[in-house]
């Protein structure tokens, strides 16, 4: 797989990207809460030679921990990641709640955003969506440890009292974002034009999600990935590479054709 540009910091960005990969078209990740950029490299080495891919450490996490701003809200989420696009059309791929802000993207921006992949993305202002893990963190005395915990599952108690120190400021801008996505509807997903592929390891862990999804975006279609774990980009990598590209395809047939791309 080639190199391209490593590491660097598009104009107008505090945030450093690195950039994979070889082709005509344009693949942004986003990732989830308690994550990293970094952490899609194994779904890019399946597709480096038939995409370029960018993945950055969202504002509050990982190398961008500490930069101003954070921790930081779904609205400065979204602008990070509109600025890193530069009007520059793309395919987004989002992670859990990387997917709510690859989203608000295609709502805010739909010139910029071809498609959007989502893998078990949970949208908070579903009417009737259950909040009560939550609750349950933010009644706790130590909401950022709660947050640790309800994220890690098992690993939280491997770690070392250093490191759940130090994971700290991603509890709290795991704290933030979530909370910014219940004080108001942060987008209007009826403005979202692309077509969003939704990928999903157990298909009935999140399904008035998928229902609200389908009736709110005209270009909606859900995958299952049976046997996948809500980190199948990890996990699964080929399978997540797969998911990708259906949904490049799809996008391709919504290009125009062209002398040098005929076709039936």
């Amino acid at each position: 797989m080639q190199q391209r540009d490593e590491e660097y910091t598009p104009p107008g960005s505090e945030l450093g990207i690195s950039e994979v990969g070889d082709g005509d078209r344009r693949v942004v990740f986003v990732h989830g809460v308690l994550d990293r950029g970094q952490a899609f490299d194994r779904v890019a080495a399946h597709l480096g030679h038939e995409c370029r891919m960018v993945w950055y450490d969202r504002r509050g996490y990982g190398a961008s921990i500490g930069l101003r701003g954070s921790p930081a809200t779904i609205d400065v989420h979204i602008d990070d990641l509109l600025t890193i696009l530069d009007d520059r059309p793309a395919t987004l791929v989002g992670h859990s709640f990387g997917g709510v802000t690859a989203l608000g993207a295609a709502a805010r921006a739909p010139k910029s955003v071809q498609s959007v992949v989502l893998y078990e993305t949970n949208i908070a202002w579903v009417p009737g969506w259950d909040d009560g893990a939550m609750s349950a963190v933010h009644a706790q005395a130590d909401p950022e440890d709660a947050a640790l915990q309800l994220m890690l599952g098992p690993a939280y108690n491997r770690m070392t009292s250093r490191d759940r120190t130090r994971r700290r400021a991603e509890a709290r801008a795991f704290l933030t974002e979530e909370q910014s996505v219940r004080d108001t509807v942060p987008y209007d997903l009826e403005r979202i034009r692309a077509p969003v592929v939704y990928g999903q390891g157990d298909d009935i862990i999140m399904p008035m999600v998928v229902d609200f999804l389908a009736t709110k975006i005209a270009g909606f279609e859900f995958v299952s990935m049976p046997g996948a774990t809500h980190h199948a980009h990890r996990s699964h990598p080929h399978e997540f590479a797969n998911l990708i590209r259906r949904t490049l395809a799809i996008t391709g047939r919504d290009k125009p054709s062209s002398p040098d791309h005929a076709g039936p």
